[in-house]
Parts: C-alpha cells; sequence; structure tokens
C-alpha cells in the first residue's frame, strides 16, 4: 500500500511538471463597434475596430473593405484609406487591448457592410498572436435636416467659377504626379527584391507580375519592397516558406488617396532532382511559331518548285529524244553511203 501511494505521488508530480512545461497558447479577436439605428447620409459618425489578445500586444496591421456606394471613409487612428478600403498599421505596448477610432460619412441611404479581410496581431516579442477575422453593417438612412429657407440663386463670375471648379476637382491620382524619370511619387514600389533566385522581367514599377525560379533545395524565399512615399502603407500576403510547385506572393500598396498597386510574385520551386530550369510557355511558344514558319516556308517552296521540275524534266526527255533520233538518222545516212560506194 506504501508503495502504491508513493507511486501515485510520483505521478501527480511528473503530471504536473509536464502541464507546467507545456506553452500556452495565445489567441487574438476583433470586433467592430458601429453606431445605434440607421445613420444620416451627409452626416460623419463613428466606427471602432477593437483587437484583443491573451498578452500585451506589440503590433496591428489590418486592412478592412467597406462598401463605397453608401459610406465614405474619412479619417482614423493610425488608419489610412478611401475607395473601399481602409488600411491599419500602429505599433503599441502594455495593454491585451487595442482600440482603433474610424470616421465614416454617410453618402446615401443604403447597407455598407463592413469586413475585416486581413490582420496580424503580433505580441510585444513578435511572435504571432492571431489573426482573426470581424464584420459588421452600417445602415444609410435619408437625411434628417430641414431647411426653410429659399435663397435665390447668385451670379458667379468668371474668377469664382473658375477657384470653385478648382477647389471641386479630384483629388490627383498616382499617375499624374510624377518624378523627372516618369516615375509616380506614391502608391507604387520602386524596388522589389528576393533574397532567392532573380525576378523575371527584371523588376520595373509598373510591371505587376513577376516569376522567380528555385532549386529543390531553396526552402524559404524573402520578399522586400520600397515604396515610393514613406506615407504608403505596404501590405504583404503569402508566406515566405515553399512548397515543391507554385508558391504566390501580393505585395499591395495604398497611397493616402487610397489608390492601389498590387505586384505578385511567382516564386517556383524544382522538384526533388530536378536541376533544368523549366521552360515557360512564353518559350515553348514562341519555339513552336518558329518551327511553324520554317515548316511553311518548306511546303511553300516545294509547291512552288515541283512544276518548275516537272517541266525541266519533260523538256529534257525531249530533248533526249530529239537527239537520239538525230544520232541514229545520220549514222543511218553514213552506213548507206558506205554501202553505195561499195
Amino acid at each position: 500500500m506504501k508503495k502504491f501511494r508513493l507511486l501515485t505521488a510520483a505521478a501527480v508530480v511528473v503530471l504536473t511538471a509536464l502541464l507546467m512545461t507545456i506553452p500556452a497558447f495565445a489567441t487574438g479577436e476583433a470586433s467592430f463597434s458601429i453606431p445605434d439605428g440607421a445613420v444620416d447620409a451627409g452626416e460623419n459618425f463613428n466606427v471602432s475596430l477593437t483587437f484583443y489578445a491573451t498578452e500585451n500586444i506589440g503590433s496591428v496591421q489590418a486592412e478592412m473593405a467597406y462598401d463605397n456606394n453608401s459610406v465614405q471613409f474619412v479619417s482614423g487612428d493610425n488608419a489610412s484609406g478611401g475607395n473601399g478600403t481602409v488600411s491599419i498599421k500602429s505599433s503599441n505596448s502594455g495593454s491585451d487591448e487595442v482600440t482603433y477610432n474610424l470616421t465614416f460619412k454617410g453618402l446615401k441611404p443604403g447597407s455598407s457592410t463592413m469586413n475585416l479581410v486581413s490582420c496580424s496581431i503580433l505580441s510585444e516579442n513578435g511572435s504571432n498572436v492571431g489573426s482573426p477575422t470581424a464584420y459588421a453593417s452600417v445602415t444609410v438612412g435619408e437625411s434628417t435636416k430641414v431647411t426653410n429657407v429659399t435663397k435665390e440663386p447668385e451670379q458667379t463670375t468668371a474668377t469664382e467659377k473658375q477657384t470653385s471648379e478648382e477647389t471641386t476637382m479630384p483629388k490627383t491620382s498616382i499617375q499624374e504626379t510624377v518624378d523627372e524619370n516618369g516615375v509616380p511619387t506614391q502608391g507604387v514600389l520602386t524596388s522589389l527584391t528576393v533574397d532567392k533566385g532573380t525576378l523575371s522581367p527584371a523588376f520595373s514599377w509598373n510591371v505587376y507580375d513577376y516569376t522567380v525560379n528555385v532549386g529543390y533545395d531553396v526552402t524559404n524565399v524573402e520578399v522586400e519592397g520600397t515604396t515610393a512615399s514613406q506615407s504608403d502603407y505596404i501590405w504583404y500576403t503569402g508566406t515566405s516558406e515553399c512548397q515543391v510547385g507554385e508558391n504566390i506572393r501580393t505585395i499591395t500598396v495604398t497611397d493616402v488617396n487610397g489608390n492601389q498597386s498590387k505586384y505578385t510574385i511567382k516564386i517556383i520551386r524544382a522538384n526533388e532532382g530536378e536541376t533544368q530550369k523549366p521552360v515557360t510557355s512564353q518559350t515553348v511558344k514562341k519555339n513552336d511559331k518558329t518551327d511553324s514558319s520554317k515548316v511553311d516556308t518548306f511546303d511553300q517552296f516545294r509547291k512552288t518548285l515541283t512544276p518548275v521540275l516537272i517541266i525541266v524534266l519533260i523538256v529534257l526527255i525531249i530533248a533526249l529524244v530529239v537527239v537520239v533520233f538525230w544520232i541514229r538518222t545520220k549514222v543511218l545516212g553514213e552506213f548507206k553511203n558506205k554501202k553505195k560506194k561499195k
């Protein structure tokens, strides 16, 4: 009985030690807080986006989407966006909960769904806490403002009209603001590099699709992009780990006006034992086209040459017959003459 108690106690101690050595996995959550009821068209309203974690939050990178037919993004804490997307990027410390206040404007009656499409919560030591999702729906109603004053239209001078048009002109797009080399000053990448393999084609700010071929021994490829402006927001998707076959990485750049440029890199890891670089479909197509052109040229040459050869052959046969007939006639004539002389 005493031995049984000792064994039980030892088992409890071992089990407790094992439980103490098992790490606790941190998790993260997110939620929206929206106004109660419908908001008025033409009025600003606030939306709160809160992130929670089981440990202190070090940084947050998130991107949310909304229906810009009914609402318009105005401003927010550590946020930028427009045209249906809002990007949030900030560093925090000392708290396991962080809230971002976002201001929107109701445009016209309707419903706008707000959806957290991508998110990455990191702890203070840089480990991944979680990638939660969340969504909410905001209803925009008719404006409740009542205007009792009727104002006669005023005459507008040409100078005032020009000033008014300049004030209401849309914001300049990224393609219209360029440097002396013709490269946009915001909203694009000015460099894109990989630590393994080579980009194909070579990088250019207005080329958005690339391919990188790596060997089987390459299991990790890091991608690094540099934006044209420090105010640009950059968002990476995909993992640096490479599986055999195709691996897709994307880099999205968003400027302060909400304009976006999306770059895609297709990383192709070779199969085990494969050393030859895969032939791209473009190269095969080009070779096929060249071979087909050669065959077509040969066929055309053969079709043109065949009738000529036939005519030449007929002429040679006729000439041969004439020569043979002439020789035969001459020989027979000489033979008859000799016979007469005898």
